[in-house]
């Protein structure tokens, strides 16, 4: 019987050993190894193929930044511990990759195809257990039916920066575990974005569209999508219940779109988780009492760089949430102080304004008290940049080198 320090000292000496042989397995000649051979970081070696000699217990293998041109299911044989392989900014295309190159790799997750700009289409050999695909600045012009049809594990996609043009009906048929698609900087317009192409992807979260050449927003988006970037497109109006059936969007990024001049009333409407709304640097040139109407759950509101002429009194009111509103530079000219009530905003606690073209007479005078008042709440970001335009003889005088006896009428 063996006795329990006998038995202690057996495992011990096993579990030395076994590190001692990770340990002594090979980095490839000119490779760096880290944990072991867990990483190995063949990058920017000006490899024109995948090097021998790859350590069988490698999780992830690095190899952007070389000039590899073909993949064959030799190049792999062996690795069944890989699950990250990086071959970004490489030469390669879909006819140098063998039908077979991925088959002995059972436990890759992830597969960085970025910046290979000879990829003129989504290779079809990819492996089915893909989890993650990076296929960012390529050569991506047309997204077929069938380009990931095969990837029915796909939880995260990135195309950003390929010009993709169009996306055709059905081509995320197979992506129900989607949760995360990115298809920012490139050329979509309206036309190139089918009803109902994000549809079949039902558990997408993250929806990215920045920079494309939409002129509206994209219909049938899924309903439990709770991040929407629609930056820098082409947007001209945000029509009433556009969003109404996106209930668990929690941001909404808009901004750097001057086409964008009109928020319909109730445009927000059904959004009453949305926590951030982000419009800066667009055309918007009006806003009404029931602009902001369902978004009752708002914390941030970026306005800033727009048209806004005036505000009513209770634009912000349906906001009873709203702890940070930027109004800066646009072109109010006065404000009245029942638009950031704190009896009815009980959470506001930021507001800037500098930047607009002030009328600094009597009906100004309750912000200049405001801010002399020790700035409660709201607090008045920066107050000493809130420059007058107007009466002439205040014109161009900053809030803080004048008094509110400066403020009147007539």
């Amino acid at each position: 019987m063996v006795s329990f320090r006998a038995a202690f000292l057996l495992v011990t000496t096993g579990v030395l050993l076994a590190w001692v042989a990770a340990a002594a397995l090979p980095c490839p000649q000119h490779c760096e190894c880290q944990h072991g051979t867990l990483l190995v970081n063949c990058s920017r070696l000006s490899l024109t193929s995948v090097p021998r000699g790859l350590p069988a217990d490698v999780q992830q293998l690095i190899l952007e930044n070389n000039n590899i041109a073909k993949l064959a299911r030799s190049d792999f044989r062996g690795l069944t511990a890989l699950q990250f392989l990086d071959l970004s900014s490489n030469q390669l295309d879909t006819h140098g990759i063998a039908a077979d190159a991925f088959d002995d790799l059972p436990s890759i997750r992830t597969l960085d195809l970025s910046y290979n700009t000879k990829f003129f289409d989504v290779p079809a050999q990819l492996p089915s257990q893909l989890t993650t695909l990076y296929f960012i600045q390529n050569s991506l012009i047309h997204v077929r039916k069938d380009a990931f049809a095969n990837l029915t594990d796909l939880i995260h996609l990135d195309i950003s920066y390929n010009g993709v043009e169009s996306i055709a009906p059905g081509a995320f048929q197979s992506l129900s575990n989607l949760t995360v698609l990115y298809c920012d900087f490139n050329k979509l317009k309206d036309n190139g974005v089918p009803p109902s192409v994000f549809k079949p992807a039902s558990k997408l979260s993250i929806l990215g569209l920045r920079f494309n050449q939409l002129t509206r927003v994209p219909v049938d988006i899924p309903a439990g999508l709770e991040h929407l970037d629609l930056v820098g497109n082409q947007i001209v109006d945000l029509p009433s219940r556009v969003f109404s059936n996106l209930t668990q969007l929690q941001t909404l990024e808009i901004w750097q779109q001057p086409s964008l001049t009109t928020i319909a009333d109730d445009a927000f409407a059904g959004l009453g988780k949305l926590q951030i709304l982000d419009a800066t640097s667009t055309g918007l040139n009006k806003v009404t009492n029931r602009t902001f109407d369902g978004l009752s759950g708002a914390w941030e509101v970026y306005m800033s760089l727009n048209k806004i002429p005036a505000v009513p009194a209770g634009a912000f009111h349906a906001m009873r949430n709203l702890s940070s509103l930027w109004l800066d530079a646009n072109l109010i000219t006065t404000l009245s102080p029942e638009a950031l009530d704190t009896s009815i905003l009980p959470h506001l606690s930021e507001v800037y304004l500098w930047g607009n073209p002030w009328t600094c007479d009597c009906h100004l005078r309750w912000l200049k008290e405001h801010i002399d008042n020790n700035n409660t709440a709201p607090a008045i970001d920066s107050p000493h940049l809130n420059v007058c335009n107007a009466p002439p003889k205040l014109k161009g005088r900053a809030f803080d080198s004048l008094s509110p006896k400066d403020f009147v009428c007539g």
